[in-house]
């Protein structure tokens, strides 16, 4: 079963809360290469051009949506001794990753706002002490999960920046401002959306083999140096690298047992 994507509605607001959720990824690479500066998206375009989507199965959500996670235990630790009369801001929600580093973004308000652990708006109150592996959400009747098939060949648009940097003979002695122009991404893969009592969970499943990333394709340019300047193109070993690191940032944090959970009121 395909169906029409309103793909008009990633507007700038939304693209500002992905573009939020890479620079925090680029934050925590490590290793990064000692010629290279910190990693940061300058701009993010979604295009014009949707992807294709094709739904497969409707089933009960995975189990693992239902367990703690060990982000879940240490912000429950985070905030266990939090004052219940703080007030707090209630145009933020959370994106938070099963594995790996927690990524939080900031989004506006919208269909998407904060619940944190029962809040009565617009006070906190402190969260329960949890352990991973235990239940966190409860089972509902009503919850649901879709599986569906993506493709994508798009004019999405994407820009880094970040420096070369030259550490002799002294640290940072020579910077080069570097820009990196990402466009004509070919993606493709299952994306599982679940449907639970209080939040939605997003994932995609792994690749089947020979792929070994859900990222097939995509051009990059580069630009070393000022605009108003001399500029060198197409660095090859750093664009080899910021490949490597842009298949990282959606196989290491999007592919289950990895999955990002939204808090709906």
């Amino acid at each position: 079963m395909s169906f029409s994507i309103y793909w008009e509605k990633l507007d700038k607001r939304v693209a500002q809360t992905v573009q939020a959720q890479l620079n925090t990824f680029f934050a925590n690479l490590e290793p990064r290469p000692q010629f290279l500066g910190e990693l940061s998206v300058e701009h993010l375009d979604f295009g014009s051009v949707p992807p294709y989507l094709e739904i497969l199965d409707l089933t009960e959500p995975f189990p693992e949506f239902y367990l703690a996670t060990e982000d879940d235990a240490r912000q429950a630790s985070d905030y266990s001794g939090v004052d219940d009369t703080v007030e707090r801001p209630r145009s933020q929600s959370t994106v938070r990753s099963r594995l790996g580093p927690r990524m939080d973004v900031l989004m506006g308000s919208g269909a998407v706002t904060p619940r944190v652990w029962g809040s009565v708006p617009p006070l906190f109150q402190t969260p329960p002490r949890v352990q991973p592996g235990e239940v966190l959400v409860e089972r509902s009747a009503d919850d649901m999960q879709v599986a569906a098939r993506v493709e994508y060949h798009g004019d999405m648009a994407l820009v880094l920046r970040t420096e070369l940097q030259l550490n002799y003979p002294a640290s940072q002695f020579v910077s080069l401002p570097v820009t990196l122009h990402i466009t004509k991404v070919q993606f493709s893969a299952v994306a599982v959306v679940a449907y639970l009592r209080d939040r939605v969970n997003f994932c995609f499943l792994e690749p089947d083999p020979p792929r070994a990333s859900l990222l097939d394709a995509f051009a990059i340019r580069t630009e070393v140096g000022d605009a108003g300047q001399h500029v060198l193109k197409n660095v090859e070993k750093l664009e080899s690298f910021i490949t490597e690191q842009l298949r990282r940032a959606i196989d290491d944090e999007f592919v289950f047992p990895s999955y990002h959970s939204f808090e709906l009121d």
